[in-house]
């Protein structure tokens, strides 16, 4: 059957002239669905256009799509947040895991978020405090904080 060119729609035959039904409702409603509902349609605008090898190379990209996902993470556990309330001057921020890595080998990336950076003459350094990397979490120092800096977002990805 071609499909319509409009919205879908579900179509059913008439209910032919001499459909009269006996025996209980249980039973007038399976001959009602024997005759009618069973030899119902979907029209869906557009869906005879797609041939099965455009199937079969959808399903191939979206296989190849989820093969670089997988090589990707490889299994890696993430972890992701963001500090904000960054002072001024030199702090420490601890950073702490909804739930604990595996263990400390894992990296970390910190971006901080600014409301602006003119007129600065001495930039903030972000690092992550030596021997601070535990299976729960680890701490950020920032040196030379300035109000501009007003949250920090942090990734931690274990391989």
């Amino acid at each position: 059957m071609d499909n319509a060119s409009t919205s879908p729609q579900i179509i059913f035959p008439n209910v032919p002239d001499d459909f009269c039904p006996t025996g209980n409702w249980s039973e007038v409603l399976q001959q009602f669905i024997d005759a009618v509902l069973s030899n119902g349609t979907i029209n869906v605008p557009g869906l005879g256009d797609v041939t099965p090898e455009e199937i079969q190379t959808i399903n191939a990209e979206l296989q190849d799509l989820q093969n670089q996902i997988d090589a990707i993470s490889g299994g890696a556990i993430i972890r992701e947040g963001t500090l904000t309330g960054i002072g001024t001057g030199d702090n420490t921020y601890p950073v702490i895991f909804s739930a604990p890595m595996p263990d400390a080998t894992y990296s970390i990336s910190i971006t901080p978020r600014a409301s602006g950076i003119t007129g600065l003459t001495e930039y903030p350094t972000f690092l992550i405090q030596t021997g601070s990397k535990t299976a729960s979490g680890f701490t950020i120092i920032v040196e030379n904080g300035v109000s501009q800096i007003t949250e920090v977002e942090w990734i931690a990805i274990h391989t």
